[in-house]
């Protein structure tokens, strides 16, 4: 937390009260407190108890069975890593409830917490089921990016801001309540890209963005005690002076939280040029003598091998990573100790993006057809439409997040065009998706042509005229290459923007000409350019 101090504040308060500039610091934070709660008190009267502030209930235990049966719902196929989470996660919170309930029982001084590593494909669903998961079990959850934070001491994010982050997003209406709400019932920290901090093993010495912050997150795994507020912070060390000046003592564990209760989770694609996890485990196998040599087909990461056979054979090679494994790739055996649990997630097939956008509660499908519906137009997707963004999709290979920008790309226009328009239903089948301007510009009466000269003239100012011949050759060469008209004229006239710098004025004619030499409004700029320096030298 960071609290900015105006001056001129400090030294109106030292003027009218003839004080020091401490006391009038430490007033001025008194006030700005004094002002905080009476506006509470005032909104809670007028409005009655803000949410935030009401008595939070206990989140609910649920058992293995019922956190998996959750995750189904929302992420298709990764059985073995839902599996593995619903375990770590049942058996994390119900044994802090019962060390809360019990604490004089002997039996587990300090419980082997289930803090678990994942590996595979970015997209694969890693991070979307702790997601989901911090739903269902109404902890709180953070998220993080591994890049972001440094070791303690440097520039930047430490690791122990991750645990202030998390006491942010904890019920309560102040710091202390919001960690005490933690200690009680526990909290969930998602580290990803922790592969990304892996030290690079070709690098000698210590390094600070890579190590050490392995070193930082492992001391909170460990357990450790974290200041609920930034020591480094301008309140806090202000506050810190004022108490030193007037002698007065403050618990430190007050002020402190322990890690004792958050279970972590890592995960990361640990793909990287040379050395990634699945070579690593690859080369270890065949070393053993264990690479299968029978042909089977089984899931894999990225790369299909062939066996002595010839036959391609498609392997996973996360799901076989060892502790020496991601030791190799970099990571600190300590923090791989700390870890227990190891998991990992699968490329996503065709298939599995198929059920993906049909058979989970929130499908990016049902989505689409509440936003059209928000202007009363009835959308359906065909099959063949679902079947093909499937399949662009899985050629990207970048998992579930590939069908986002799929989605968005064939039906922006429609989403811009069709509301307050008279369409009250659209059909997305596959000629949709595969020509998404044309089949627009069909539904909406309107060549494709004019709807270019139209924008041109929008975005600079400039009348284009297409005549017939023109317009045969663009669409020849669109059948040729098998292309909306739409986007082939973007391709044949991309350069047709030089004439904005050129300061071209009135209707500017296209010719045949133009669009088969693909370098003309290049070499017609570079002219223009040319004679525009010999002048202005002469």
């Amino acid at each position: 937390m960071k609290i900015s101090i105006p001056r001129d504040s400090v030294t109106q308060i030292m003027n009218d009260y003839s004080c020091s500039e401490e006391e009038a610091t430490k007033a001025y934070l008194d006030a700005q407190d004094k002002a905080g709660e009476a506006s509470k008190a005032f909104l809670d009267q007028k409005f009655g108890p803000s949410k935030k502030s009401a008595a939070q209930p206990a989140p609910a235990i649920y058992t293995p069975t019922e956190i998996k049966k959750h995750l189904d719902k929302f992420v298709i196929g990764q059985e073995k890593y839902k599996k593995r989470l619903s375990i770590a996660a049942a058996y994390h919170f119900a044994m802090i409830k019962h060390l809360g309930e019990h604490p004089d029982d002997k039996t587990v001084k300090r419980f082997r917490k289930k803090n678990t590593i994942t590996s595979g494909p970015s997209g694969s669903g890693k991070t979307y089921c702790v997601e989901v998961l911090g739903d269902l079990l109404q902890v709180p959850t953070l998220i993080i990016d591994a890049t972001d934070y440094t070791e303690a001491g440097y520039v930047g994010k430490s690791a122990d801001d991750m645990i202030r982050e998390l006491i942010d997003m904890a019920p309560g209406h102040n710091r202390e309540e919001q960690a005490r709400f933690i200690t009680k019932y526990g909290g969930l920290i998602f580290v990803d890209e922790i592969d990304k901090k892996a030290k690079d093993t070709g690098a000698g010495g210590y390094d600070i963005s890579r190590e050490g912050f392995q070193r930082s997150v492992l001391k909170l795994i460990e357990r450790k005690l974290v200041p609920i507020n930034n020591p480094l912070s301008a309140a806090s060390q202000i506050q810190e002076a004022i108490d030193r000046q007037r002698g007065k003592k403050t618990d430190k564990q007050e002020s402190m939280i322990s890690t004792e209760n958050i279970l972590f989770i890592l995960g990361g694609s640990f793909e990287r040029p040379g050395d990634n996890l699945e070579s690593i485990v690859k080369k270890r196998l065949q070393h053993k003598g264990r690479v299968q040599e029978d042909g089977s087909i089984v899931i894999k990461g990225f790369t299909a091998d062939k066996d002595k056979t010839g036959k391609d054979q498609l392997r996973n090679y996360y799901k076989e990573a060892e502790a020496e494994d991601y030791v190799k790739f970099g990571l600190l055996p300590e923090l791989i100790g700390r870890s227990p649990i190891r998991t990992f997630v699968n490329l996503l097939s065709k298939n599995d993006l198929i059920r993906i956008m049909q058979a989970t509660e929130d499908s990016i499908l049902n989505q689409y057809k509440l936003e059209f519906s928000l202007f009363d137009i009835d959308v359906e997707f065909a099959d063949e439409a679902v079947e093909y963004v499937a399949e662009i999709s899985e050629n990207r290979k970048t998992g579930a997040r590939a069908l986002v920008s799929a989605w968005e790309n064939i039906l922006t226009d429609f989403q811009f065009e069709l509301p307050g328009s008279n369409f009250t239903k659209l059909e997305v089948v596959r000629e949709l998706c595969e020509r998404p301007k044309d089949v627009l510009l069909k539904m909406l009466e309107k060549s494709p042509f004019v709807d270019f000269a139209e924008n041109f003239r929008k975005e600079y100012g400039i009348e284009l005229i297409l005549d017939e011949d023109v317009q045969d050759y663009v669409e020849q060469y669109a059948r040729r290459e098998n292309m909306q008209v739409s986007r082939s004229l973007k391709k044949l006239l991309f350069g047709a923007s030089a004439l904005n710098y050129m300061d071209v004025k009135g209707p500017y004619k296209i010719t045949r000409e133009m669009l088969e030499d693909r370098k003309y409004f290049d070499n017609l700029f570079a002219g223009w350019h040319e004679k525009q320096r010999n002048r202005s030298e002469s």
